[in-house]
């Protein structure tokens, strides 16, 4: 029993004196353990290989680089480049390659056709850029954003606008050199010139139309005519005119020959009316020239507008009916097609009418033919089997002028 006594303590003390060494084995043991997992742990992988599959190399086993992951579907997770949908072949064609555009017009307008043939499902983008010039972006005008986006197709007009922006400052007319370009496309760019005038300056004057006309019978009582003027127009302004022709033209206008027009501050167009006097002479067609004269404050007279032609129209000897050309062609699908013209004065107007029953009608009106000393068309189709006529009346009074 002694003997049993004195060996269990002696055991304890040689578990004692192991323990230090014992810690330093399990201590090593850890760190290997946690240095070769380290080594052979596994990337993340998108199609993991099932358990029962799996292979745990060895430690010495040299790991291969990770491969990229590609995308599942790359129609959706990455857009198809321009270059691949065949926008490198398009090209820009500049409607103005020199345009003048007053500052007070809210934006400058880039006009452009896309050239070239499309067949993808990408927008078009075509952007522009300021190169040169004396105006200044962010103080003559708004660069940013100066991109238009159009669907996927070409041969259309479009723009990109460039909003103005106004000031107090007459800095008179400043030039601007854009350069405008397709995304994708490897085509050259193309430059436009843009010169823009100040709305302080004085500008121009004019007629909108180098003729007008109006039948002296007409229900309004007045002949029309239309003026406009440019750049500044927060002031007044008043033009002088004078009209030119035989006594018997100018006593359908009152007799007057000198007149005046006002602008009022933000006009930049107005309808000045002239009276009319219908007598009950047959004087047949008659024409007065409508000249223009000073402006005030240095306003200009535009080159080709400062004259027009006033038709005058007598009731009393409307003109006699031309005659009515018709010419009929096949549309296809049992379809006809009609061509027709003729002729109507100045001042009247004449009516069309058709009927697909015979002479007895009924009759429907088709086409109104307006005087402007030239032939007028109109086109139309119907059913093969239908016998189509027409006719046109008797030639009546324009109640307006023309141009509106």
């Amino acid at each position: 029993m002694n003997t049993q006594r004195t060996r269990k303590p002696a055991f304890l003390e040689c578990l004692l004196t192991m323990r230090p060494l014992w810690a330093v084995v399990v201590a090593t043991a850890i760190l290997t353990n946690a240095t070769l997992l380290a080594q052979v742990r596994p990337m993340p992988d998108t199609n993991p290989v099932p358990p029962q599959q799996q292979v745990e190399p060895p430690p010495e086993w040299p790991l291969p680089p990770t491969p990229p992951t590609p995308p599942s579907d790359p129609a959706v997770t990455e857009p198809v480049s321009n270059v691949a949908n065949g926008q490198q072949s398009l090209s820009l064609k500049l409607d103005y390659p020199k345009l003048e555009i007053a500052e007070d017009r809210a934006y400058i307008p880039l006009f452009f056709t896309i050239l070239g043939d499309y067949q993808g499902t990408n927008d078009i983008v075509v952007r522009a850029r300021f190169i040169d010039g004396t105006a200044t972006p962010g103080k003559d005008f708004v660069m940013d954003p100066a991109v238009e986006v159009m669907p996927a197709q070409g041969g259309r007009e479009f723009w990109v606008s460039l909003p103005t922006i106004l000031d107090e400052i007459n800095e008179g007319t400043e030039t601007a050199v854009f350069e405008l370009s397709i995304d994708g496309s490897t085509n050259a760019p193309v430059r436009m010139e843009v010169s823009l005038l100040d709305d302080m300056d004085p500008g121009e004057v004019g007629f909108v139309s180098t003729r007008f006309q109006v039948n002296e019978g007409s229900a309004n009582g007045y002949a029309q005519i239309r003026l406009w003027r440019t750049l500044d127009t927060r002031q007044a302004a008043t033009v002088t005119y004078r009209l030119e022709g035989a006594a018997s033209a100018l006593a359908v206008l009152g007799g007057q020959t000198n007149r005046t027009a006002t602008f009022e501050p933000g006009q930049s167009q107005i309808f000045v009316q002239i009276p009319l006097v219908n007598n009950s002479e047959a004087q047949g067609t008659l024409d007065v020239t409508l000249i223009l004269g000073s402006g005030e404050g240095g306003l200009k007279l535009m080159k080709g507008l400062e004259s027009t032609v006033l038709t005058l129209a007598d009731d009393e000897t409307p003109s006699s009916g031309e005659p009515l050309t018709i010419s009929q062609y096949d549309v296809g699908g049992g379809q006809r097609g009609a061509m027709l013209s003729t002729r109507v004065s100045r001042g009247y107007q004449v009516r069309l009418e058709s009927s697909d029953t015979g002479a007895a009608g009924p009759w429907r009106p088709y086409w109104i033919f307006e005087g402007a000393d030239t032939e007028r068309y109109a086109f139309d189709s119907f059913d093969a089997s239908v016998m189509r006529m027409y006719r046109i009346l008797p030639p009546e009074p324009l109640d307006y002028t023309y141009p509106w």
